[in-house]
């Protein structure tokens, strides 16, 4: 639901639960960018610079979409008071995007796609806290069973030997700052689809997102240009698959599904994660982990009957 001013049945009130459309685009987004991890493990250029990449090459295809979209009739324009909150959405991706980036040169794929996905938590308390969207029992139950789905999988990576010991905690404390960010993300992505369209603000905000991915590359020095033609289809799938395809699902779902309900969705990354980094990486999953991985799939269903 966008700008519900500018539509004659704004005014009926919202369906209990969100479309099986927009519930699967979700779903498929949360999938798309699961596999971000890796596709930063097979590029060779800097944290930062992965995040240029994967909005440089998405942009092109935002674009597309914003256009389409304008073509639509009594689809609503960006106005002033959207800018605020979209342009919070780009920094506040930047900074989720160079901080998970980074996370992966100091701990597993699984860790900082599970600490990473923890702002769940985040965002149910701002939802609450700001838009005075209270979660529903069956939500706090759902929430609950998916956090304590992401601690059977992450507490094995911390007992074992997989995360170097002296890097483990850097690396975990920068996947919980990217979870703060997309918390913050998410929250002003949410705030900005009750008055703009989604490939606007998906556009607007995967732009200001690159410069300041460019900005962070080029003042921590790192290498921007990949070397090699595995860098490259890395970059490039980072910015069509995870990001164009992934991030935009997930724009778009947001204007049908609450802040909580939505974020809640968002731990299904995590699980994509984890299988992705044992059949690529051989980070083979433990009992413990699989089980939790369960209880992250229970949650999702949760969620899906509101």
């Amino acid at each position: 639901m966008s700008a519900p001013a500018l539509s004659p049945s704004a005014a009926l009130p919202t369906p209990a639960a969100p479309a099986l459309a927009m519930f699967l685009a979700l779903l498929l987004g949360a999938t798309c960018i699961g596999f971000s991890g890796v596709f930063v493990r097979f590029a060779d250029v800097g944290p930062a610079a992965a995040g240029f990449w994967r909005m440089a090459f998405a942009l092109p295809v935002l674009g597309l979409w914003m256009g389409l979209e304008q073509r639509r009739p009594g689809r609503p324009s960006a106005t002033a008071s959207s800018l605020l909150p979209i342009a919070l959405a780009g920094l506040a991706f930047g900074v989720d995007v160079v901080l998970y980036n980074a996370s992966l040169a100091f701990t597993t794929i699984a860790n900082a796609s599970l600490l990473g996905n923890l702002s769940p938590v985040v965002v149910v308390l701002g939802a609450w806290l700001l838009f005075a969207e209270r979660p529903s029992r069956r939500i706090l139950g759902a929430l609950a069973l998916a956090l304590g789905g992401a601690v059977m999988l992450v507490l094995p990576k911390f007992a074992g030997s997989a995360v170097p010991a002296p890097g483990g905690l850097f690396g975990d404390s920068l996947a919980i700052g990217a979870a703060v960010s997309y918390a913050a993300y998410i929250l002003a992505v949410r705030r900005a689809r009750d008055r703009a369209a989604a490939g606007r603000i998906s556009l607007i905000s995967s732009a200001i997102c690159a410069v300041f991915c460019l900005v962070t590359a080029l003042a921590l020095g790192e290498t921007i240009m990949p070397a090699s033609l595995q860098g490259w289809l890395a970059v490039i799938a980072l910015g069509l698959v995870s990001h164009a395809l992934g991030q935009g699902l997930i724009t778009l779902s947001l204007g049908h599904y609450g802040a909580s309900a939505a974020s809640l969705v968002m731990v299904w990354p995590a699980m994509v994660s984890v299988l992705a980094a044992w059949a690529l990486f051989g980070e083979q999953p433990s009992p413990a982990q699989a089980f939790g991985g369960v209880a992250i799939l229970a949650a999702v269903l949760m969620v899906r009957k509101g």
